[in-house]
């Protein structure tokens, strides 16, 4: 019974120990969820300048070592010379030619990137402007850029770049001041009591914006001058005006230097735009020559409107028709009333009559009146 006991005993022992094994060697759950977590995490190096643990790269740097190796923005003027025209508040752009923005506008923004050298050889990601004093002159701009400064590693850094605003005279405001600079004239005139037709000329001229490219504007006796710096923009003028109102033209040049060399001079060109003198509102006595061309309308009319031709109305049968410059041109005449020759009254009374009764003329007693 003793030797059976101890035999009972050892196999216990022997199987316990077993089974210690088979644990050991197969891991629990706990410590698969462990390797897992272990497994899932990405690989990490050191750097191998100050040794801080980063993910692998091409160059196996972190990203302050590379910005203490490689500065993209050294190549990049972080002060800027930037030329603004008191007269116009115009800026200059890099080609010479000068713009008219806004402050902190996306347009100034466009112009002022262009000016830093070294910005094309770097990818430009972001730019804002920087707060500053109104009074400073100085515009700040911060700037963030992009390059590839190893085969695979891109290096992104941000930087900040002033502009110093200084005063320069634009060649429009030096022609403006100075005296005889004027290379085209565009003459506007209409020989007219009450100008009505050319004060509505003024506002569209407003509207469209039409007076920008000259450099001068003199106001005459019958008219205005507008005087520009290329010929092309007087042409612009006259195009213009023909297309919104009845005029003609004649055009003039006068030579103020040639070159013997070469035989080019250089003129000085006059552009004489007179209106046609009809307002909106006069009386019109047609010649008959006129009226015939017309449509045969009666020779009394009254203007209802002016544009690029003349409406003309017939105040008694309401019937309308059209007065082309080049027919006035032909025949000139003059209007027999305008809108100085009206009196205002004021009705007091409407008294209505009856129609009267036509009557016939009877021979003798005989005849009965109906």
């Amino acid at each position: 019974r003793a030797s059976t006991r101890q035999a009972k005993a050892t196999h216990t022992r022997s199987a316990a120990a077993t089974l210690d094994e088979d644990r050991g060697t197969l891991p629990t759950l706990a410590q698969a969820e462990t390797m897992a977590m272990i497994l899932d995490q990405p690989h990490k190096i050191l750097c191998c300048q100050c040794a801080v643990v980063i993910e692998p790269n091409a160059v196996n740097m972190c990203v302050n070592c590379l910005q203490e190796r490689y500065d993209i923005g050294a190549g990049v003027s972080k002060q800027v010379q930037q030329n603004t025209c008191r007269g116009c508040n115009r800026f200059e752009r890099r080609d010479g030619s000068w713009a008219e923005v806004d402050m902190e506008s996306k347009e100034l923004l466009a112009l002022l990137l262009k000016k830093p050298r070294g910005l094309t050889q770097v990818r430009l990601i972001d730019a804002s402007y920087v707060w500053t004093e109104p009074h400073s002159r100085r515009i700040k701009l911060k700037l963030t850029v992009q390059q590839e400064v190893v085969a695979g590693a891109v290096l992104q850094q941000s930087f900040v770049v002033e502009y110093v605003l200084g005063n320069k005279q634009c060649g429009t405001c030096q022609r403006r001041e100075a005296k005889d600079t004027w290379v085209a004239v565009c003459q506007v005139r209409q020989k007219v009591e009450h100008k009505r037709t050319f004060f509505w000329i003024e506002q569209l001229i407003l509207k469209h914006r039409a007076h920008t490219d000259a450099i001068n504007i003199v106001e005459r006796r019958d008219g205005l001058d507008f005087f520009y710096e290329a010929r092309s923009h007087a042409e612009k003028m006259t195009s213009f005006l023909q297309g919104v109102a009845p005029t003609r033209y004649k055009t003039s040049k006068q030579l103020i230097s040639t070159d013997t060399h070469t035989g080019k001079g250089r003129y000085k060109f006059t552009y004489s735009v007179e209106l046609l003198p009809i307002c909106r509102g006069d009386a019109l006595w047609l010649p008959a020559s006129t009226a015939a061309t017309v449509g045969q309308v009666p020779r009394f009319m009254l203007c209802n409107k002016v544009s690029n031709i003349v409406h003309l109305i017939d105040p008694k049968t309401m019937r309308t028709a059209e007065l082309l410059p080049l027919t006035f041109w032909k025949k000139q005449f003059a209007s027999a009333l305008t809108r100085s020759c009206l009196a205002e009254f004021v009705v007091l009374d409407i008294e209505i009559e009856a129609p009267r009764e036509r009557q016939r003329g009877g021979g003798g007693g005989g005849g009965g009146g109906v």
